[in-house]
């Protein structure tokens, strides 16, 4: 069975044994509300064992087995930016604000107490 890509944001339930392909759903995020699944991923030497109240990005060719003996309430929901491009963007942010900031510019250079300096 394979999840159609017009539910990605509604929840839906996953029968204990009951396997699922999750073809198109490469980049977003599989959150578990209750139950547990068995995660694979494509690509992935590691399985993922994923219970109420986790979350985790899928990635290609993944599919998830109901690995509880009640139905397990999953969703997927639309993956944010990776921590990586978060990083990036808030140092980029920095970098253009730091030449605003006065307190990092160098002291303007006095030059007659520096001309004094070298004269005594």
């Amino acid at each position: 069975m394979n999840l159609s890509t017009h539910s990605h944001q509604a929840a839906f339930d996953l029968q204990p044994g009951t396997a699922l392909g999750l073809s198109h759903a490469a980049g977003r995020e599989l959150v578990v509300f209750s139950g547990r699944v068995w995660l694979t991923m494509g690509g992935n030497q590691e399985d993922f064992f994923l219970a109420a109240g986790d979350r985790m990005r899928i990635g290609a060719d993944a599919v998830i087995q109901c690995d509880s003996p009640g139905a397990a309430r999953l969703q997927l929901a639309a993956g944010g930016p990776s921590p990586l491009r978060l990083a990036g963007q808030l140092i980029a942010v920095l970098a253009r604000r730091l030449p605003r900031l006065p307190a990092l510019l160098p002291a303007p250079l006095d030059r007659k107490a520096a001309d004094e300096g070298h004269t005594a």
